[in-house]
């Protein structure tokens, strides 16, 4: 399966918008990424700018925005990381970037028909705007983080940017045809907020794709049943939750997510005419669907392409265990207890006989 190709050498432009007008072990990666593009220096962020969006906690690199719950560190291994999810997600869409409704806007050319303008959240490795732009070339993308995790390579259809998401998306009113926001739950303290703000910038009748893997596991054996039969990872899970609801991430929105995107949900206030507007319109978004993509935790199935899902989720699952240890520490373990744990953990991962499911969401709705 390609991935990037005919990349230039130089590095793209990473713009960092200072003013928002809307308010352990390297991976086994050498075949899925080039050393290459993280050699490079970013051309708009100077090296010394760039170190100033991370700090290091308990041995771990995290963006410094305190706004940002500490839910994975964001180190050198997480470029890696983010291409193998990139493929695990692909594989999960029978190959595709996006669900077949976003195929289809985009190969007819956006709402207009004259190309679509697309907005990714977040950058992370820079891979699925890559692949976008190379699989639709009538395609304009903006990709915006909160961080440059890497030097990005320049494409002339996509415009990467790094600033304070939190203000609000630096784009205009119904600006895109398409917005693709993928593991964003746990990023966002106040995910309604930015529900709404990418309600804001969609197009009317333009298309929103969620995708997400929720932190949840569920039994091999009955993928209803949430996991019990694997002690260790069932209890890293409860401990993982629990650390991101201390920190204000909203678990609810994983559940919750078809509602919040309906026009009924309190969030869109359509109860409350807006006095400033003649026709107060009603906001939120239509056609809601919902893809459930099942994700094992290593090569057991007996089908091929769940094979092929399993074995990278075991790599992306090992990194996730192994960079727990600040996120116990800040439940009240000590060092010592934190790195036993992890180790009872990590036996308990690396033995076959225990199998799991973990769950990629999908949503797609259209702006009212």
């Amino acid at each position: 399966m390609p991935l990037l190709q005919n990349i230039p050498d130089e590095t793209a432009p990473v713009y960092h918008v200072t003013d928002n007008d809307s308010q352990d072990d390297e991976m086994r990666s050498e075949a899925i990424t080039s050393e290459s593009s993280s050699a490079r220096s970013m051309s708009t962020l100077s090296s010394g700018e760039a170190a100033e969006y991370f700090k290091t906690l308990h041995g771990f690199t995290y963006v410094t925005d305190d706004n940002v719950p500490l839910a994975f560190p964001t180190d050198a291994v997480a470029e890696r990381v983010n291409i193998v999810f990139n493929i695990i997600t692909r594989l999960c869409q029978g190959g595709k970037n996006v669900p077949a409704v976003a195929e289809e806007l985009l190969m007819n050319g956006g709402l207009g028909g004259n190309g679509a303008r697309v907005l990714s959240l977040v950058t992370n490795s820079g891979v699925w705007a890559y692949e976008m732009a190379s699989t639709f070339p009538s395609a304009q993308l903006v990709s915006i983080d909160i961080k440059p995790l890497t030097a990005l390579v320049p494409h002339e259809r996509i415009k990467f940017e790094v600033y304070d998401v939190y203000a609000g998306i630096a784009e205009p009113d119904a600006s895109f045809d398409l917005v693709h926001a993928r593991q964003r739950v746990a990023m966002f303290k106040d995910y309604n907020y930015m529900l709404r703000e990418m309600h804001r910038v969609l197009k009317p009748g333009g298309l929103l794709v969620i995708g997400e893997m929720p932190s949840q596991s569920y039994e091999a054996s009955d993928p209803t049943i949430p996991l019990h039969t694997s002690p260790m990872r069932a209890q890293a899970i409860a401990m993982m939750r629990n650390a991101h609801a201390a920190q204000g991430i909203d678990l609810a929105a994983w559940d919750e997510m078809a509602y919040r995107l309906d026009p009924r949900h309190p969030m869109w206030e359509n109860n409350t005419p807006d006095p400033k507007s003649v026709t107060s319109p009603v906001r939120g978004f239509r056609t809601i669907t919902t893809f459930h993509h099942l994700v094992p935790n290593g090569p057991w199935s007996s089908e091929e392409t769940q094979r092929v899902v399993g074995a990278m989720a075991k790599l992306v699952f090992e990194k996730a265990w192994k960079a727990l240890p600040p996120m116990l520490r800040m439940m009240g373990m000590s060092e010592d207890e934190a790195g036993a744990f992890v180790a009872r953990l990590e036996a308990e991962v690396q033995d076959p006989r225990y199998r799991s499911y973990a769950k990629y969401k999908v949503w797609c709705a259209r702006k009212i």
